[in-house]
């Protein structure tokens, strides 16, 4: 039987002159508006709480279940963690060992370097004294043989010193080119040597 609100209203009314209005409010204010086949009954709660206790079970069952997910991940990390450790000791290992290598080398290319760089500036130096001998020979022999011409003697001196000039400037070039190709063969030795180990 579906109760209406002009039903409840006279209900209101009986009730209100049978107990008094504030009796008859408070008891309205418990009974529900909604009809009776909508109200839960205890079968309705009881089916509802063994549906819940079910999908709690269930759900403990996954959590479980990502628990035991979670520490083979745990222990997957703890492996991963170890070999990163060992790479990493293995790669400073390696570093340190490059590190020495290219020192040792670096040092015995310095001294090599070093030597050459004495030679060439040893054999300049005879070139240098050769080259001063022979103009103060030529110097000596234009002067005590031209020394009525004068002119003519400053025009020959001009063309021997512009001579002996660009020869050195070639020497010079060729030396720089020897010492330029020789640092770039060791550093490509080097290069090729830290490449291959």
């Amino acid at each position: 039987m579906n109760v209406t609100q002009r039903d409840r209203h006279e209900l209101f009314t009986q009730l209100q002159t049978a107990l008094g209005e504030p009796a008859a409010e408070s008891l309205m204010e418990l009974l529900p508006l909604q009809p009776s086949r909508e109200l839960a009954t205890r079968a309705d709660m009881a089916a509802l709480t063994t549906s819940v206790k079910g999908e709690l079970s269930e759900f403990r069952g996954e959590m479980s279940g990502l628990r035991g997910e979670m520490s083979e991940l745990r222990g997957e990390m703890s492996e991963l963690r170890g070999e990163m450790s060992e790479l990493r000791g293995e790669f400073k290992s390696d570093l340190a060992g490059l590190r020495t290598e290219l020192k040792s080398d670096m040092a015995e290319l310095r001294t090599e370097l070093k030597g050459d760089m004495a030679g060439l500036q040893t054999e300049l130096k005879s070139d240098m004294a050769g080259l001063q001998t022979e103009l103060k020979s030529d110097m000596a022999g234009l002067e005590a043989g031209l020394k009525t011409d004068m002119a003519g003697l400053r025009t020959e001196l001009k063309t021997d010193m512009s001579r002996l000039d660009g020869r050195l400037t070639v020497e010079m070039g060729r030396l720089y080119r020897w010492g330029a190709a020789v640092v770039a063969a060791n550093t490509i030795t080097t290069i090729t040597v830290l490449l291959a180990g």
